[in-house]
């Protein structure tokens, strides 16, 4: 299953808001600490030291990138499990290659979404495009 992209991210459809809905406040304000996933790429996990009950109905939220790699170097995620929850990857600049064991994958690039359910299981590995791999660029 192929990466779905659109033409124009300003015409989205908008969700209506639940008239019941009530607005929370913002309890901080924090900079996301560098660390390192996967392989090793660089990756700055913004919610990281924060009480699960204040983040529903997120679990984190990651910024990777943006890495200029040398040829040979860029590095990926091996596969990995998740279970229980969605994740949703929007790729500024740059490019990788996701693949499942439920057949899903494709190229993500410049401007992409990606949603992956996890539901009950799911297997995904991460990692940079061959010629990338082979020539260095942006990941």
């Amino acid at each position: 299953m192929p990466a779905v992209t659109v033409k124009d991210i300003t015409v989205l459809p908008r969700v209506i808001a639940d008239p019941a809905a009530r607005a929370r406040r913002v309890k901080s304000v924090t900079t996301a600490p560098q660390g390192h996933e996967g392989e090793g790429f660089p990756v700055r996990r913004a919610f990281a030291g924060v009480d699960l009950a204040d983040l529903d109905p997120f679990i984190h939220l990651d910024q990777m990138g943006e890495v200029e790699y040398a040829p040979g170097e860029p590095k990926g995620t091996p596969w990995h499990p998740h279970r229980g929850f969605e994740t949703v990857t929007y790729i500024i600049d740059g490019i990788f290659d996701h693949y499942d064991n439920h057949g899903g994958g494709g190229t993500i690039s410049n401007g992409d979404t990606q949603w992956m359910t996890a539901g009950a299981g799911i297997l995904h590995i991460e990692t940079p495009p061959e010629h990338l791999v082979m020539s260095g660029g942006l990941f």
